[in-house]
């Protein structure tokens, strides 16, 4: 395999010399360059005779104006932008993955995409220096490596390993690198993280609806405009169903697939029930089964890209997709990632303490590392909480869960594809998050009020089916409390 796949699709900003020769270099400010891998698009405007500037890393989608190319919706931006406030206001509505820099002789400052799904890590001291993970940061310079006792419990725990190294808040394994959040800039002068927050006015549920769609539907004819080889995984999930909905009504040129990981059989729901969609629509499902042992290569690159990667089932489809001769350089994987911002993942809406979010988040009691950094959020977004009327574990999972486990994946993928989560969009997270609180509902409804209006039939389908010892898991699971439930997954397994 090629070196090309180190640190794929990743980004350095640093006043050191490149290491890596085939990455573009950027002058940016000062002495600061903006090193990037070949295959991670790249685009800087500036405007008033140099006086402001704007830095693209990743892809912008404009529900707005489907035509817009990357270069059209940052020149827009850029123009009604009179300051870094305006500017992150400007992206309100953007769908895609992204990082944007923002720079002008009185800001210097960066931020991502609502979900952070373009991961940026920043060390803190003397040196500045940003970059897509902690591993590259360390590449060039090197960090000792987080020696806090109970951190080291806690990553050393079996809970930690189950859990697909569920983390949570800004830590990372090294001294000193830290990941910037959702909500959140990095203000490159000051050299420190900063919360903001983008607020909308709610009119009423019908309003929501339409406009989800809205944005739903456009960014799929957008993304369709654009020189993609798109795929797209179906699988019995609500959320992949709205998905496939939404682009099949903006009749997007797209190819479908499920990949079995080597552990669906062919009677699982997800195979079963996206094959029967599909035909019905006479489509075709391309099944990925029988995928090739990972090489010593491959896992190299895999585990050297990424802080703390682990090997998982999903990680055989991403090495298929890497080296299979059918996926161009030029694929767009199509997934329904990140709603669970508006889902009543923790089955309560609010938590009185740093105590009870670990409760919910099913961390076994012995580990309270997470306790005093859950209080001291609770505190600082109490008022914006109330403010902004939606619900307090939303705006968790958003800020902390979604952040260090929803996106992770998608990092670890970057070696092989580039992702678009059609969810990912700070307009329609705070639609919907407002819509169940407001409204009193939850997320099943929304759906089924989105898929009824693009097309009723596929309400006719089974959602997420239960199966075997699946249905006595699913049972369990929803009645007891999710630490129990955890307890019991820690006893199971083996």
């Amino acid at each position: 395999m090629s070196e090309k796949l180190l640190f794929r699709r990743q980004f350095l900003m640093t006043n050191r010399h490149n290491k890596l020769k085939s990455w573009k270099e950027t002058n940016l400010f000062d002495d600061y360059k903006l090193y990037t891998h070949p295959d991670l698009n790249i685009v800087d405007i500036s405007l008033d005779a140099g006086e402001k500037r704007a830095v693209l890393l990743g892809f912008l989608i404009d529900p707005n104006h489907i035509s817009y190319t990357d270069y059209d919706i940052l020149k827009d931006m850029l123009e009604k932008s009179n300051s870094f406030e305006d500017f992150q206001k400007n992206s309100l509505s953007l769908s895609g993955r992204w990082i944007l820099i923002f720079l002008t002789d009185d800001e210097k400052k960066i931020f991502n995409d609502p979900a952070t799904s373009r991961h940026i890590y920043y060390s803190t001291g003397d040196e500045l220096m940003l970059a897509s993970n902690s591993n590259t940061i360390n590449y060039y310079i090197n960090h000792p490596k987080n020696s806090d006792p109970e951190y080291q419990e806690y990553i050393s725990s079996k809970f930690y390993n189950i859990n697909e190294g569920e983390w949570y808040s800004d830590v990372t394994g090294y001294e000193n690198i830290y990941k910037l959040l959702p909500n959140h800039y990095y203000d490159l002068e000051n050299k420190k993280s900063q919360k903001f927050w983008i607020d909308i006015d709610y009119i009423n549920y019908n309003q929501a609806i339409d406009r989800s769609i809205e944005i739903l539907v456009n960014s799929f004819k957008a993304v369709d405009k654009r020189d993609y080889y798109k795929i797209l995984a179906l699988t019995s999930g609500f959320d992949s169903r709205v998905i496939y909905a939404a682009s099949s009504y903006a009749n997007i040129d797209c190819k479908y697939f499920l990949s079995t990981m080597n552990i669906l059989k062919s009677d699982n729901p997800d195979l079963v029930i996206a094959e029967k969609i599909l035909n019905d629509d006479n489509k075709e499902l391309i099944i990925l089964d029988d995928l090739e042992e990972l090489t010593d290569d491959f896992l190299y690159y895999y585990k050297e890209n990424i802080e703390k990667t682990q090997i998982l089932p999903k990680s055989l489809t991403a090495q298929h997709l890497l080296l299979s001769p059918n996926i161009p350089n030029n694929t767009l994987y199509i997934t329904g990632n990140n709603s669970a911002v508006f889902k009543d993942y923790y089955r309560k809406r609010e938590a009185s303490s740093g105590k009870e979010i670990s409760k919910l988040s099913g961390i076994p009691k012995k580990y309270t590392i997470f306790d005093n950094s859950f209080d001291k959020w609770i505190r600082e977004n109490k008022y914006l909480i109330k403010k902004s009327h939606i619900n307090m574990m939303d705006l968790f999972y958003w800020e902390h869960r979604l952040a260090n486990f929803g996106v992770k994946y998608v990092a670890n993928q970057d070696i092989a594809v580039d992702e678009f989560a059609a969810f990912n969009n700070r307009e329609l997270f705070l639609l919907l998050m407002k819509a169940k609180y407001e409204n009193k509902i939850d997320h099943n409804e929304i759906f089924k009020d989105i898929i009824n209006q693009l097309d009723p039939k596929l309400m006719n389908y089974p959602i997420n089916p239960s199966t075997g010892k699946n249905k006595i898991a699913n049972f369990v699971k929803k009645n007891v409390s999710k630490r129990t439930w955890e307890n019991i997954k820690l006893v199971l397994k083996k």
